[in-house]
């Protein structure tokens, strides 16, 4: 799934900067929901409220939670002895 942004939504890197303070007013003012950078018409950053943030970093922390889970049911069913966890998530290159 692509992003997308409102004409509203979108400023150039440059006026980002000059205004960088309205900018984080207006999300913290719930004006905008998120404001996208613009630089050389890609965008290549995007600002949003830190509540917003917190809540996407909560769900990726809950996905790969139910990824290790996954695999450790996986690992269990394939082959019926017990692996570590510590052992497991570093075979996977993860870690707590």
């Amino acid at each position: 799934m692509r992003a997308s942004f409102t004409r509203d939504e979108m400023i150039s890197a440059t006026a980002a900067a000059k205004n960088f303070g309205k900018v984080v007013a207006d999300l913290a003012e719930h004006r905008k929901e998120k404001t996208a950078v613009v630089r050389n018409n890609e965008v290549t950053a995007v600002i949003l409220p830190v509540g917003e943030y917190e809540y996407m970093a909560d769900i990726v922390e809950f996905v790969e939670h139910l990824e290790i889970y996954d695999l450790v049911t996986k690992r269990k069913k394939a082959s019926g002895k017990r692996v570590a966890l510590d052992t497991l998530l570093k075979e996977e290159g993860l870690a707590l």
